[in-house]
Parts: C-alpha cells; structure tokens; sequence
C-alpha cells in the first residue's frame, strides 16, 4: 500500500468516526450532489424517529407555548437547519482533513421544497382522549393514523378507566359528576343545559365526525351571569388551562386573518368571548362549514391551508346575529332572573380551582356517556335537522337520548326567531320593493336613485307605500359610505333565489341590457293585482279618437308627463317589448315619433309628450323603423290599460294570438277575456 492511500484510508476513517459522534447518523457532504444529500439527510430523519409531519404542502412540528399548551409550527429555513443539526452529524473533508459543518443551506432548501416527504400527515392536535369514527378511543399519547392527529396530553393528567360496557349506574355517577361542574348555572330552560352538555361533548368526539360543528351561543340576560365561565370551564376540561378568548373582529377581512391565525396553530377550542355588536361575517360563516381555511401566509407569496376541527364559542348579552350564523349556531340561553346576577353566592365549587384539580374524572364521565352510546350500538334519537351540522347532531343527540338526557337543540326555532333578524329586514325590504315597483324590473342604478330619494308620493293608490329608504337592511343602510350602489348590487346578487318569509318574496334577475349588460332586477313569488301596483309618475288618460286610421275605435292612452330624456333613459329589459309609434293627425298625417314600452302585463309607457287629443298608430315591430307615411303603419290599436276583465277596452279582440304572446301571456284566456270576435276588418 502506498503512503498516499494509507493517507486516505487514515483520513476517511477520522471522517467515519467524526460522522458517527454522540452515536448519531451522519452525512458526507464533499464532492456530492445536493438532491442526494437531501436524501440522505430526509432518510436519517425518519430513523430518528423526529417528529415532523406534513400538513397542506408544509412540513411541520408540534411546539409548546410557555404555559404549556401545544401548537403546530411551520418549518422554516433556520428551524429545519437546526432539527438536521441536533439530529445528525455533517462531515466536509478539507486539505486540513475532516470537520464538523452546519447543515448546508441548499440542502436545507431543497428539502423544504421537495414537495413530498416520507412524514405524516398532520390535521390535529389533541390533549385529551378522544373517538374515532369507529368508537374505539385514543388514549395513548403519540400520532394516530385514522384522525391524522397527535395526542399530547399533560404529563399531569390522570384519568380514570372507562368501562367497556358502561351500566345504568355507571352513566347516573358521570351525569352526577357533569352537573356538578356545570349544574348550578342559571339555564333559562332545560334544552338550554342539555346543549350545553353536549358542548362538552364534542371535543371528545370532533374527530369522529365526518362533517361540521356549529357554534354554541352561549347568551344570557344581563352581565355576570356566566356566560365566560360556562365556555372557560369547557376549555379548562378540554386542555386544562384558561382559555385564549378573542374578541369578534370589525370587520370580515380581520375576521378572515384571525380565524387563519387561531387555525394555522392548530387550535381545538375557539372562544369570541363578550361579543357587543352584532355578529355577521362571511368568514365565519365559510368556516363553520368548511373543514380547511385557506389564507396567504404572513410576508410570503402563497396560501396557507389550515385544518378546522375545532369547537366553537361565543359569548354576550342578548347576542344578534346575521346572514347564516342563525342556522350554523346553536343555544345556550341564561336567565339568573336578577337584576345583579353578579351577587349571587353560595356556589358549591370555585370553577377555576375545582376543575383543573378534578379533570381526569370530568373527562371519564364525559367518556363513559359516549361509550354507554357506542357500546349500545350507536342508536338513533330525534334530534332537529341541520344541514351540513346533521351528524354532529345525530351523534351528540344520540349520545344524550341515550342518557335520559332531554331538550338537546330544542329551542333551535326560538333561535331562529329571535337572531334572523337579518331574513326580518330582507322580508320587510323586499315587500316594500314589491309594493312599490310591483312586476316592473328595475336596474340598481334606478334603485339606488329612489332609494337616495328617501320617500316616494304613493299618489292616489292608497296603498301607503312605506319608503324603501327606511325599509334598507342594516347590512346597506349607508347610502353615504363608500359605493353604495356597487354594495347593493353584491348584496343583492347574494340573495338571488333566497325566500325570506311565507311569502315567498324572492329576487331574479330580469334580463339585461344589451348594451351595457346592466342587470335589471324583480321581486317574485306573490301575485299581485294590477291595481295595487303604485306608478312612480302621474298618469294622464285621454280619449283618443281614431277615425282617422278607420274603424271607429277609442281606448284610454296613458301618457306621462316626465320627459325622459333620452340619453337618461334606461335601457329596456329583456321581457319588455319596445314598439315604434307615431302619433297622426285626425287625416291620418304624421305629426310626430315616439317609442312605447309595454311591459308582460299589458300596461303601456310613451317616452315622450305628445299633443293631448291626437290619433296614435302603434307599429308592431322591434326594428329600427322611420315612420313616413300612414301606408309603412303595419297594424294598428290603441294602448291600454288593463284593471280587470271587466274594464278591458273594446276592442281587445282585435288582439292577434301573437300580439298577445308578445304582451307576456300565455293565451287570450290568460288575459280574462271572453272568447274574441272576428278581427276588425281595419286590423287585418
């Protein structure tokens, strides 16, 4: 052997012994590709057993704050680089020999980057025991496969066995325990504290629901009653500590970011504690049905995808609510039926001193309920229907039927009634439109205009219209602030289809500019008859004569009196039919052009003033037509307005089945008419 290779075999076995230092694993990184020392480094991770996950494209680990309570953190370049570093040895072979080096920074990245990594997935964190689908429990701290979470408890908690089998006896001593501990607040009535029983049981069995938890209302009549205390003693059983409470935010976007921020850690408990103002914010609406939230990470370019298996809280005085909130919420309602329910004594247990001392046997008890209904075999109770909550409610509801426990979410339509405040003012809103504008579409620039106007002349319809100015809904009242008509055009398209009352009163959209693509909108959903529908403008009827034209035949013209100036006009809607006329003398002589707008149910509009007492030829076209000379009037009939069978003009049969197709009805039944006679000979 020559002295250069003994050289090099004495060199790698000092490198050898350098890799292997405190019995860790160790990379070689001279002269060797970076992917394949991210390999390497990624395989002695695994071996290590370190506990990092990946969660939504990030790898991740599980952090402790400083009291204790565990959260997910994100790795980073600098957190990454020093996990490789405590984890395995990294050996760079130098003139001088074989040395010690940080983990290399390409390496660190490329790992970051590989966008698929040999780890678990990670959804959850939990600190107690809980259910899998199945009803097997996970009482062994460490990763579950099937929930996709971690068991972190405190090294603290000791809690009693749970029976197999619970007995009758068994389930009596858990509900004495529970109403120990929660018992002696002041619930206005009995679904109100089963509801709260059950709060306290999904934490347990989040994670054997495939589907959503409401938020739990926690509401009372006046301060001091507590609201805080029933929600922290919750949390207390749950993680055993105080929890983070968070204020309702102002406005949707901090709504967004805080509910991201809460989620991003991993959070199992959610409280909007104290709420004042009214809660409604799309956010949490999307949030409470959605299991990931979706928000661009802090200072970076993407988005972060958080997991939401959380359970709810808020807290207040008389809390309101909005938009969806009422049927994603449930009720816990408490009436201390004092003035100064703050002065009440004599309870049995400081909460913030008994539970901590007593959670391992709170978190039996709530266990041995749910496993008294697993053990049964899962049966069915009546609980309310929920939408997307429904298998939190048929599990919970099962769980408490199961236990002699009665009343669960049984006051979810006084809820209804008394938080939909949101459904009120849209009902009162869209009867008034309809009441107003009746059948007629209206664009939002229109709308917004009347609506500016704050009060409207109801004339002589006696209806007493009531000002769709103060019938607004909180949620666009402001006509000042910001664009309001752009507000109320998204308020509206977010209500398309959406019935508010018995009513049925509902928005469509009712055709479109074809020029500038302009909605027009309509209130649907009742019939309302023609003579209750009020007119923005007085309407002039004259007798006209039309003689002149041949057949001897009069109607009623309605005629407004507001020039609308054409470069004012609003462009019609779709379902509209737009004629061409011409007004004539007694001769038959042109004397001036005009358009006629005539709606579905017949009534007539002319866009210009005309000489009063003159003959008017309507041409039946939607052309672009120069009227010139009596010989170009295609047919001709006068304007109407109709108010009921009784009250048609004459001469309706002179109505072609098409012309009435065109006013909007399906038959000359329709239009509560005898059948027609034979068409006047001046008409065919």
């Amino acid at each position: 052997m020559s002295s250069a290779q003994a050289a090099n075999e004495a060199l790698m076995a000092k490198a050898s012994q350098m890799l292997q230092v405190d019995g860790l694993p160790g990379v070689l990184i001279s002269n060797r590709p970076w992917r394949e020392l991210a390999l390497e480094a990624v395989t002695h991770l695994q071996t290590t057993r370190t506990q990092i996950y990946v969660r939504h494209g990030q790898l991740v680990r599980i952090q402790r704050k400083e009291d204790g309570s565990p959260f997910i953190d994100a790795l980073t370049d600098a957190t990454l680089k020093g996990i490789l570093g405590r984890c395995m040895n990294f050996v760079k072979i130098t003139a001088r020999g074989p040395i010690h080096v940080a983990p290399p920074d390409n390496v660190v990245k490329d790992i970051l980057t590989m966008g698929e990594w040999p780890f678990p997935p990670l959804d959850s964190i939990i600190e107690f025991p809980i259910f899998r689908p199945d009803g097997t429990l996970i009482d062994t701290p460490g990763y579950d496969v099937v929930t996709r979470s971690v068991y972190v408890p405190l090294a603290s908690l000791k809690i009693p066995p749970v029976p197999e089998h619970p007995t009758e006896v068994d389930i009596m001593n858990a509900q004495a325990l529970i109403d120990e501990a929660i018992g002696e607040f002041p619930y206005e009535n009995q679904a109100s504290q089963a509801n709260a029983i059950g709060l306290m049981l999904t934490p347990l069995i989040r994670q054997s629901i495939n589907g959503h938890v409401p938020l739990a209302l926690i509401d009372a009549t006046r301060p001091g009653t507590g609201k805080s205390l029933l929600a922290e003693t919750v949390a207390l059983i749950a993680t055993g500590r105080k929890a983070e409470m968070m204020t309702a935010p102002y406005d949707d976007d901090e709504w967004r970011k805080r509910i991201a921020s809460t989620l991003s850690e991993g959070a199992t408990i959610i409280i909007i504690d104290n709420v004042k103002a009214k809660i409604q914010a799309a956010s949490l609406d999307a949030a409470l049905t959605s299991s990931t939230v979706k928000e661009r990470i802090l200072g970076q370019s993407k988005n972060g995808v958080y997991a939401q298996r959380a359970t709810w809280m808020a807290t207040g005085n008389n809390i309101q609510i909005g938009g969806d909130l009422p049927r994603r919420s449930y009720w816990i309602r408490m009436d201390a039926h004092t003035d100064k329910p703050w002065t009440r004594g004599n309870f049995k247990h400081n909460l913030y001193e008994w539970v901590p001392q007593h959670r391992g046997e709170l978190i039996a008890a709530l266990l041995t309920l749910a496993r008294a209904w697993y053990a049964a075999g899962c049966p069915k109770a009546t609980v309310p229907q929920m939408g997307s909550f429904q298998p939190w409610a048929d599990t919970i509801g099962g769980i408490l039927a199961h236990c002699w426990i009665d009343g669960f979410l049984s006051n979810l339509n006084e809820l209804y009634e008394q938080g939909d405040d949101d459904a009120k003012q849209w009902a009162v809103f869209l009867h008034t439109w309809r009441d107003f504008y009746g059948d007629q579409p209206v664009l939002v620039s229109t709308l917004t205009k009347d609506i500016k106007s704050g009060s409207f002349d109801d004339g002589d319809t006696g209806l007493g219209v009531a000002s769709l100015y103060n019938a607004l809904p909180d949620e666009v009242s402001d006509t000042k602030k910001g664009d309001f008509k752009r507000k109320l055009g998204k308020a509206l398209s977010a209500r398309i289809g959406t019935q508010f009352d018995e009513s049925g009163l509902h928005l469509i959209k009712a055709g479109a500019d074809t020029r500038s693509g302009a909605v027009y909108w309509s209130v649907a959903g009742l019939q309302v008859s023609q003579d209750a529908i009020p007119q923005k403008e007085e309407i002039s009827y004259i007798n006209t004569p039309l003689e002149g034209l041949g057949g001897g035949l009069s109607g009623d013209i309605p005629l407004k009196n507001d020039v609308d100036r054409e470069e004012n006009k609003p462009a019609k809607p779709a379902n509209l039919q737009e004629f061409q006329g011409l007004a004539v003398d007694e001769v038959g002589q042109p004397l001036q052009h005009f358009q006629i707008v005539m709606t579905p149910r017949g009534e007539g509009f002319i866009t210009v003033n005309l000489p009063r007492c003159v003959n008017v030829a309507l041409y039946l076209s939607q052309e672009e037509v120069s009227f010139r000379t009596e010989a170009e009037i295609a047919q001709i009939w006068p304007l109407h307005q109709a108010t009921g069978p009784d009250e048609w003009p004459y001469n309706i049969a002179s109505l072609t089945d098409e012309h009435i197709l065109q006013l909007g009805y399906p038959s000359r039944a329709a239009l509560g008419y005898p059948p027609p006679s034979p068409p006047l000979d001046s008409l065919q």
